[in-house]
């Protein structure tokens, strides 16, 4: 069920309490990770609580000496809305600082409010069987997506693939050439790594899905190369069919990890 839903005065809000814990939770940690006292300033003149914000005995003092009861503070603010004003809830939920973190924090909670777009989920970096240099660049990539968006982080996605494929093949004990491609390397993981040769009863559908795969693999070399921020290419994939791509790429790592433990 959606937070709320738009009407001719804005959000018409209906809570399920449980929810409502888990966005207050979600807008909490956003705020205490991203704003400053200028953020809450300009934020209490655009949405008309400035006075709230001004008089509260320990919402900008804590914040600015870094007290431990300022998370508390926070949810002051936010029990405050919402009880007066749930819409202005709506408008912090997208507030150009806090909308990032949460969609790379809290994409379930958006995605429950129906304001997420239709991300795969990252990968959380812990269970990635990689060197320290691929690790990076998946966490680049996934920094580069909230700041800059999808197009942006192409280039180093298909670095952290790479290393990760090359990583497989080598916790298997698979011998790679050392200047295998991403497609190579996939397709050689396909065919010879024990965790993949093993499908199940639908082996035959699988292969074509996974064989699909090596397409946009193969797609995705291209793309970094001639389409991407990697070099200096004047035609740039545009936003959405950058996402598809980051998507693609997200889908098979998640499988990948999971299947090879």
């Amino acid at each position: 069920m959606s937070l709320w839903a738009c009407g001719t005065d804005g959000p018409n809000i209906q809570f399920d309490s449980q929810f409502r814990s888990r966005v207050l939770m979600a807008l909490q940690k956003a705020i205490v990770e991203n704003f400053q006292e200028h953020d809450w300033k300009e934020f209490g003149y655009a949405t008309g609580h400035q006075d709230f914000i001004r008089s509260h005995k320990r919402l900008l003092r804590s914040l600015n000496w870094q007290d431990e009861d300022h998370g508390g503070c926070v949810f002051d603010f936010l029990e405050y809305l919402v009880n007066r004003d749930v819409a202005v809830l709506y408008k912090m939920v997208e507030h150009h600082k806090l909308r990032p973190y949460l969609e790379k924090h809290s994409l379930d909670v958006l995605s429950e409010l129906g304001l997420s777009e239709a991300h795969v989920p990252a990968l959380p970096l812990p269970q990635i069987s990689a060197s320290d240099v691929d690790r990076r660049a998946l966490a680049d990539a996934e920094s580069l997506l909230v700041s800059n968006g999808a197009t942006s982080a192409v280039d180093r996605l298909h670095t952290a693939l790479h290393g990760y494929l090359r990583s497989a093949c080598a916790d298997a004990g698979i011998a790679v050439a050392a200047d295998a491609s991403i497609t190579a390397l996939l397709k050689t993981l396909k065919t010879e790594h024990p965790g993949v040769k093993e499908l199940g009863v639908h082996s035959a559908e699988l292969v074509k899905v996974l064989n699909s795969f090596g397409n946009i693999v193969d797609a995705l070399n291209t793309l970094r190369n001639h389409a991407s921020v990697a070099h200096a290419n004047e035609n740039l994939l545009e936003e959405d069919e950058a996402l598809l791509v980051v998507n693609a790429v997200r889908t098979l790592f998640n499988y990948l990890v999971k299947k090879l433990g």
